[in-house]
């Protein structure tokens, strides 16, 4: 019997079917076609028909599938397949191509064909998926029509029976390069971000101690927290944190002192046995070091490298550059990161103006290297901008910064954190306020505030109002391009944060002076601040600044706030004065911008003149 007969689709329509006799009329047909190298091909078709006893024409019966026996291996061609086949055959010559309308068909592969291989594009290849051959209609006569079998070109079209991925042959696409006039823009390097780093931690309000005190409350969660327990436990956090972080200040102040050790230890052992090479020398001070440690060699040289860097960075810029490094500071040692790219030169150039940070912000700082057996007093007392950081050397005090004023009493400044008002000009009255404006409500996103922090609902500057406040990280500077001093950041302000608020003595009548003008023309004021203020005072002009004043209502008091149109760290914080003040005041303009516009205004008295900010 032909192997065709037991082929799964076959032995599967019997069963459906209930048909035992076909397998023996198939039999029979089969074997009168005898033995032929091109093998059979078995067409099975269906036939819609109205009642099961009507019989119909041949011509409207749906081709369903067709099997082939080639090579004594039966298998399954797709109706797509069998469609090419019958195309192929129609177009062909070979009449091991031509298939009739008996059923019967040569057996061919697609390549024997002449069937192109699909090429592959990347890692997208053509979908295996089965696809349903359908005759679409054709304006020819009636004789071009046939069966589902016999379809012509023009007239088929292969539907995919499931959704399949179509790609393009370019993808992905790359941008073209555009010619942009624009310089790019640069991003912080790692070592940026460490001295950055360095700088938000001295003006973080952390506590740093070598006393740990135990500090135990008792609550309990099961009926909810209240909020005084909740107070608590976030005072407790607040002093575990603090502790965290002396310890771990405590822990690199000793490590990079140990190298120092080490190193005066191996001088030791040089001495006490001449015989020694410095090799030799320094694995008798390791494995003494290994014995006490209880480490091994290989440990104890890991560690040391981490060790190293941090002597290396105390070396160049002080212990509170080590002390206020924070955790990152491990990974760059580690990985000596930055240390032969300017990393060390970096913190040399900033370290007498770290110093006068940590001091004036954390006074007792120094405690931590008691540690140590190096019991430093503060070199810097008061205020942190009461002291005038300089590129060559120690911070100098801002009074001796304006000794070349001719002025009666000398250059005393008060720093203060809000503004006064002036009682003998407007009394008890607050010319800021503004008439008509709801206290409780933000005139620009139209939230409530509050100076208390949780019912306040402003966000607008919350580094100023409404929120937690920390000492800006900027110094006052001196500058060398003859404008006396000025104001660095020593941190990035990104754009539209707050800097500060221009505060003063609030008052009016002032004329011939460096003042700020508010307020409206029925309610005007003016804020000096040649004796009492804050460091915007010492902001330098600039006819291209990066930052800028701007107005803003908190609690219905008008409040002139020093915006940040895009600081970078390290450099000077500038604002345009604006023409008025120009105008009135006869001074040059020093900004050394390209464009200035208020240069060389006078040059015959230009010498003798103060600068913008020696008045």
């Amino acid at each position: 019997m032909h192997p065709i007969v037991h082929h799964p689709v076959v032995t599967k329509l019997l069963e459906l079917f209930e048909n035992a006799d076909f397998s023996t009329q198939l039999a029979s047909e089969l074997a009168s076609f005898g033995q032929r190298d091109e093998g059979v091909c078995l067409r099975i078709d269906a036939v819609i028909c109205a009642k099961p006893n009507i019989t119909v024409d041949d011509d409207k019966s749906l081709p369903l599938g067709w099997l082939s026996m080639e090579k004594d291996r039966y298998s399954t061609i797709t109706p797509n397949h069998a469609a090419f086949l019958n195309l192929a055959a129609t177009s062909s010559s070979d009449p091991y191509a031509r298939c009739g309308g008996s059923g019967t068909c040569p057996s061919a592969s697609r390549n024997e064909l002449g069937n192109p291989r699909h090429k592959t594009v990347s890692g997208l290849r053509p979908s295996k998926s089965s696809a349903i051959a359908v005759v679409t209609e054709d304006s020819g006569s009636d004789s071009d029509t046939n069966t589902g079998v016999r379809l012509r070109p023009s007239n088929v079209r292969i539907e995919p029976s499931f959704r399949q991925l179509h790609s393009d042959t370019r993808f992905p696409q790359r941008k073209r390069p555009t010619k942009s006039t624009t310089a790019p823009t640069l991003q912080p390097s790692t070592i940026d971000k460490l001295v950055s780093g360095i700088w938000r931690q001295v003006h973080s309000p952390v506590n740093l101690s070598v006393s740990f005190p135990d500090r135990r409350t008792e609550f309990s969660l099961r009926t909810g927290v209240s909020q005084a327990v909740f107070q608590e436990i976030n005072g407790l956090c607040k002093k575990y944190y603090d502790q965290s972080r002396s310890s771990r200040a405590l822990e690199m102040v000793v490590q990079a002192y140990w190298v120092e050790c080490y190193e005066a230890r191996i001088a030791s052992i040089r001495l006490d046995c001449p015989t020694y090479t410095n090799a030799e020398a320094r694995m008798a001070a390791l494995k003494e070091a290994c014995n006490t440690l209880g480490w091994q060699e290989k440990e104890l040289r890991n560690r040391m490298a981490v060790w190293r860097g941090y002597k290396e960075i105390k070396d160049s810029g002080g212990w509170a550059s080590l002390i206020f490094a924070g955790s990152g500071v491990y990974r760059f040692c580690k990985y000596r990161i930055g240390f032969d790219n300017g990393l060390t030169t970096r913190l040399r150039h900033t370290a007498f103006s770290l110093e006068v940070a940590a001091d004036t912000l954390h006074p007792g700082w120094r405690d931590l290297l008691h540690v140590i057996n190096q019991n430093e007093s503060c070199r810097y007392s008061g205020h942190p901008h009461e002291w005038v950081t300089v590129d060559t050397g120690p911070a100098l005090p801002l009074k001796s910064t304006y000794s070349h004023l001719a002025l009666s009493n000398g250059f005393n400044y008060e720093f203060v954190d809000d503004c006064m008002i002036d009682r003998e000009v407007f009394g008890e009255d607050d010319p800021r306020r503004g008439l008509g404006i709801d206290p409780g409500i933000c005139q620009t996103c139209k939230e409530r505030q509050s100076d208390d922090g949780i019912s306040n609902h402003c966000s607008c500057f919350p580094s100023l109002f409404g929120g937690v406040r920390h000492p800006p990280p900027v110094q006052l500077y001196h500058t060398a391009s003859g404008k006396n001093n000025g104001v660095i950041a020593r941190c990035p302000f990104e754009r539209g944060t707050a800097i500060a608020e221009f505060v003063g003595l609030v008052t009016y009548g002032i004329d011939g002076l460096d003042v700020m003008i508010g307020g409206t023309q029925e309610r005007p004021y003016q804020i000096f601040q040649g004796q009492k203020g804050n460091f915007t005072r010492f902001i330098n002009h600039s006819c291209r600044p990066n930052s800028q004043f701007q107005r803003f209502y908190w609690r219905g008091i008008e409040r002139i706030l020093v915006v940040s149109r895009g600081v970078s760290a390290g450099s000077e914080i500038t604002v345009n004065y604006s023409d008025s003040y120009w105008r009135k005041l006869q001074k040059n303009c020093l900004c050394g911008e390209p464009g200035c516009r208020f240069a060389h205004r006078i040059e015959t008295n230009a010498a003798s003149l103060p600068s913008l900010q020696e008045a």
